[in-house]
């Protein structure tokens, strides 16, 4: 049996960065009709020479609020657990073949970026926000006396097995809820001709999680390719000329692939909770895992609506091997 991940909110890091990495696409275009206007701002830098250039540049800071809901399914290469013990016997680190069927797993995030254009073709951004989600698993739990040494652990692993043939210890409903806080940075090159854009999005990550040790770091890459249409102004809106930008692009993610934390703050099912309470009684037991995507990378489908120059509203969606769907605000000065 393959396995998939008994603790699947650790890959969610990964798609906090993804919510973090969104940015919508305020993309450089040329506009040989409008006339060179010089910033009050000293950003960005050699702005006023792009601008003198035809270059149409946004406003050179933004705060943006976003959301993100995730789906995925995430494999796992190998489950250990460790300082397990009854009484005054270790019990080893083998003792449990866990195995978990399938595993889906959904989260939302909710993030705050604040970013500055310090070049025309660059922007940096900071970001700090906070994810929830949940995964479930179908999980099965087995042993084997036969590679265990000593009489007592060759017990235990009877008992395990015997439970897991009984049906006791199998296709378990294995329901994980998490939360934790990001922080990361990150940097977005962009360029454009005529109503073209092409943006390169960057950032790094750091997800501390309420049930792991440290934290979980993450970085994400983001390629995007769009077009920007110019839409007539509203005038029962009171809305002047504003602009559509519709795009494809593809994402890739690159998360820490190995996980560890107590036992102790896991919530398991009946049965294999009161295995996990009987084998951890000192209350050292400590979670290994080792995991990987089936695939770093998806499709990413969006459009952005610049209601002014100053207000946009972005949504986007993401397919293949992960769903997504993303949505926010940013206010530009």
């Amino acid at each position: 049996m393959k396995k998939r991940t008994l603790l699947s909110l650790l890959y969610t890091a990964a798609f906090c960065s993804l919510a973090h990495a969104e940015t919508a696409p305020t993309a450089v275009h040329t506009d040989q009709n409008s006339a060179a206007v010089s910033s009050g701002s000293f950003l960005p830098l050699l702005g006023d020479e792009a601008r003198a250039r035809g270059y149409d540049l946004p406003e050179p800071f933004g705060i943006n609020i976003n959301y993100m809901n995730i789906r995925q399914n995430i494999d796992v290469d190998s489950i250990h657990f460790s300082g397990l013990g009854i009484g005054n016997i270790n019990l080893p680190s083998n003792l449990f073949d866990i195995n978990v069927a399938k595993t889906r797993q959904r989260s939302t995030t909710r993030t705050i970026k604040l970013d500055a254009w310090i070049l025309p073709f660059m922007n940096i951004y900071g970001i700090i926000g906070k994810t929830r989600g949940s995964s479930l698993s179908k999980v099965s739990v087995d042993s084997d006396s036969a590679s265990q040494s000593g009489l007592i652990n060759k017990m235990i692993a009877g008992v395990i097995h015997g439970m897991n043939k009984s049906g006791d210890l199998r296709n378990l409903d294995f329901k994980l809820n998490f939360k934790g806080d990001t922080f990361g940075v990150g940097t977005v090159f962009a360029g454009g001709y005529d109503n073209w854009f092409g943006l390169l999005d960057m950032n790094y990550t750091q997800t501390r999680f309420d049930i792991l040790d440290g934290s979980i770091d993450a970085f994400t890459l983001s390629p995007r390719i769009g077009y920007r249409f110019t839409l007539p102004p509203v005038q029962t809106l009171h809305l002047g000329e504003s602009h559509l930008n519709l795009w494809v692009g593809s994402m890739y993610q690159n998360v820490q692939q190995e996980f560890k934390g107590k036992l102790s703050d896991l919530h398991m099912p009946g049965n294999l909770q009161s295995l996990m309470q009987m084998a951890n009684q000192k209350g050292s037991g400590r979670f290994d895992v080792k995991q990987h995507l089936e695939s770093p990378w998806n499709v990413l489908v969006g459009a952005s609506y610049e209601l002014t120059r100053n207000f946009n509203i972005t949504t986007e969606v993401g397919f293949a091997e992960r769903n997504s769907f993303f949505m926010s605000g940013e206010f530009r000065f």
